[in-house]
């Protein structure tokens, strides 16, 4: 800090901001024995979001992004109101065009860290003297103070100090909220401290997270708490994030706001993401210089390369967590697995806890006195996602989400019905695997999903490949396309533990009789070994459903056959 006194309150202040967002959030993890930590305005890489010019528009619009889960990759759309305009642009764009905007999106998106970059540069410039924001994003605010509020705590603030809405609240409020949070981390302020900045229109204030109110009365109660401080402080900038599905009915701003939506990667983003990610990693590993620089170079391009091969696994690199998670299996195997279902079970031992384990970051007791590791985490979780899939849903609700695991949980502890330690062990379950695995998120209005399809259909195909009547109920499921991606993952799991339950299965697939269309059977055996690779199934499997292909493609169809098509 050049610009201010370290030791005044503007210089206590942006030291604190500065610090608290430095780094990415995945600081801790290690690269050759190593701690790392990587430095956000060195690894970001700025968003892309759409831009919605009707707003009488907007909730049909909503209501169609809601429906999306993440990894759909052909996503149907409805007809827009020839009256909207949907564009695609730079989320520096937006916000130069916009100095009051909602940027809406999935989870792992990127939201909250555009919003803790934001603020480094922010502050930078301000306590250096440096010009950042105009380097960076275009923004002539150079000298403007940063106020970034968690929006969920802002809530739990509501509800434990003004539990009722009497009608008074102000935007005082969110002044008060923020000392106190302030105080709590010994950074003392005079009262008046961001007054001049927010009288005089040169602030810009971050509130993030607008969906994580879980509570909707609470979340109507913040945005109005948001808009009235919008009328108080007309000139400053506002950024407001949230999960789309949290972002509707009493939720949704007034005052001008403009809502925009944070777009998948490309692959420019991807190979720009890991040149970075992979550059830092080998300097904190190596130190700086032409060894390090060629190593991560190395790493960069063996690893878009696995990625450019295989199209499942592009659909993965669709926002920085699971573009992370990937890199982080490619370091850990030094090369990706040439099989997605192992591809897969890497990646969900990641996020289920190599993740926390590499940061260091001590396990969450959920069975007090008795042992509930990774591979437990996951059974529980195949079975939701085998549930969820049989219902054909892609979110459940809370209450629903609690009705399925409180029974499991039961006959973990051997116990009835209703017991105090069953739902306190369900609480916990939930609320490790949505905070330190990402594997199941909240999407809003207590809804949870997991945080791609992909892991869904894997996970369900785990429960599938365990049952004892596997075929029997993979071959029921075979002519419907929701299944077909979970018994390919099924086939490639089986695969992993020997060839026997693998030929028995596809062998099933290809000889059954029922089909939706000619050849169909057929091929989708086809698909399988080629997925699972003719060296994990016995005998010669491949060439026998090539050679039955071939035949039914050379006869012609009966009469009897035309005549039924």
């Amino acid at each position: 800090m050049t610009a201010v006194d370290r030791k005044s309150a503007l210089g206590r202040y942006l030291r604190h901001v500065i610090s608290h967002n430095r780094y990415l959030q995945l600081q801790g993890i290690r690269s050759g024995g190593k701690l790392v930590q990587i430095e956000l305005d060195r690894i970001y890489i700025r968003l892309r979001a759409t831009r919605q010019r009707m707003v009488e528009a907007e909730e049909r619009w909503l209501a169609q992004e809601t429906a999306l889960a993440p990894g759909e990759i052909r996503r149907p759309r409805q007809q827009h109101s020839p009256t909207m305009e949907t564009m695609t642009v730079k989320v520096e764009d937006a916000l130069a065009d916009y100095p009051r905007l909602v940027v809406l999106g999935d989870p792992g998106s990127g939201k909250t860290t555009l919003l803790r970059y934001l603020s480094l540069l922010y502050a930078r410039d301000l306590a250096e003297g440096s010009t950042l924001l105009g380097e960076k994003l275009g923004l002539d605010e150079s000298g403007w103070l940063p106020i970034l509020l968690p929006l969920r705590q802002i809530g739990a603030f509501l509800a434990t100090q003004r539990p009722t809405d009497d009608g008074t609240e102000g935007h005082a409020v969110l002044l008060d909220f923020l000392g106190r949070s302030l105080k709590g981390e010994r950074i003392e302020l005079p009262a008046d401290f961001f007054d001049p900045w927010l009288t005089n229109g040169k602030a810009v204030i971050l509130l993030d997270g607008l969906d994580e109110v879980a509570d909707p009365e609470l979340r109507r109660r913040v945005s109005r708490l948001t808009e009235n401080f919008t009328q108080a402080y007309p000139e400053c900038r506002y950024v407001v994030t949230s999960r789309i599905v949290g972002y509707t009915g009493p939720a949704r701003l007034g005052e001008g706001y403009t809502t925009t939506t944070v777009r998948d990667f490309t692959m420019a983003d991807v190979k720009q993401f890991l040149t970075n990610w992979h550059r830092l990693l080998a300097i904190g590993q190596m130190g700086p210089g032409e060894s390090a620089e060629a190593h991560a170079a190395e790493q960069t391009g063996q690893l878009l390369q696995a990625i450019r091969a295989n199209e499942r696994i592009r659909e993965l690199t669709i926002n920085p967590l699971m573009l992370t998670v990937i890199a982080m299996v490619h370091r850990d195997r030094v090369k990706l697995p040439d099989r997605r279902a192992e591809l897969y079970a890497e990646a969900v031992d990641v996020l289920l806890g190599k993740w926390e384990e590499a940061k260091g970051v001590p396990e969450v007791s959920i069975l007090p006195g008795k042992p509930f590791d990774t591979g437990d985490k996951r059974v529980l979780l195949q079975s939701l996602a085998l549930y969820m899939h049989e219902q054909k849903k892609k979110e459940i609700d809370v209450s629903g989400l609690r009705q399925f695991l409180e029974p499991c949980f039961c006959e973990i502890f051997r116990v009835g019905e209703n017991s105090r330690e069953v739902e306190r062990a369900v609480t916990r379950f939930v609320e490790v695997v949505e905070e330190r695995t990402g594997l199941l998120v909240p999407r809003g209005e207590g809804t949870y999903a997991f945080s791609h399809l992909t892991f869904q259909e894997y996970l369900a195909a785990l429960a599938v490949g365990a049952r004892d009547d596997y075929i029997t109920y993979t071959r029921g499921r075979v002519p419907d396309p929701w299944w077909r991606e979970v018994i390919l993952l099924e086939a490639g799991y089986l695969s992993t533990q020997g060839k026997e339950r693998t030929t028995s299965l596809i062998r099933a697939i290809a000889d059954l009789k029922q089909e939706p269309e000619p050849y169909h059977n057929l091929v989708l055996a086809a698909e399988y070994l080629r997925d699972v690779g003719s060296s994990r199934v016995q005998g010669n499997l491949e060439t026998e459903v090539q050679h039955r292909l071939r035949k039914e493609f050379e006869t012609p169809p009966s009469l009897l056959s035309r005549w039924l098509n």
